[in-house]
């Protein structure tokens, strides 16, 4: 499976981006000191170095990110933005026993709806399985998205941050591959 090392990477806030992972099950994040022993410590503003490995496991795909603490003198040579989908379902769900997709639907959950004057009822919504995380590598617009159900993690070089086209672009990319896999 593939591995890719991007060296000085600047992490603007690494214990908010390690928690946006957690939406998912299928991607996790490790950071490493200096001297290679696994840390709980993360500092703002940061510049690391990255090595992301994808694998499979029980027939998915499966990411894990290691954080190495980078030399303090080094300047960035990329920059890492991460975001996450405030709506995780975007609308894009579908109940249809005739599209066959085992992914399409995990379960219902009622939610409470208030009514007019106060009155108060249930309904039932769907809730989606995830779909697996995606790696997409050498992008027009940054050199490496990771992209999962409610949210996504972009590399790009020369230390750019993510503009609006950008986040666009991935957003556009999250509803498409949500509607061709039905997850």
């Amino acid at each position: 499976m593939p591995v890719y090392n991007y060296p000085l990477v600047s992490i603007g806030n690494l214990a908010n981006f390690k928690a946006s992972l957690l939406l998912s099950d299928r991607i996790s994040c490790h950071v490493y000191d200096s001297a290679g022993i696994t840390t709980n410590r993360c500092r703002d503003g940061g510049i690391y170095n990255l090595v992301i490995k994808q694998d499979v496991l029980y027939g998915e795909l499966r990411v894990d990110l290691a954080v190495y603490e980078a030399a303090d003198n080094g300047t960035a040579s990329f920059a890492l933005s991460y975001g996450t989908f405030r709506n995780q379902v975007r609308g894009l769900y579908y109940d249809n026993p005739d599209l066959d997709n085992p992914w399409a639907i995990d379960k219902w959950e009622e939610e409470e709806v208030l009514l007019l004057w106060g009155l108060k009822t249930t309904s039932q919504r769907a809730v989606p399985k995830h779909f697996p995380v995606t790696v997409f590598d050498n992008l027009a617009f940054c050199e490496l998205l990771i992209l999962f159900n409610g949210g996504y993690v972009v590399i790009q070089k020369d230390g750019e941050t993510l503009d609006d086209a950008g986040k666009k672009n991935i957003a556009s990319l999250h509803d498409a591959l949500t509607m061709l896999t039905g997850r």
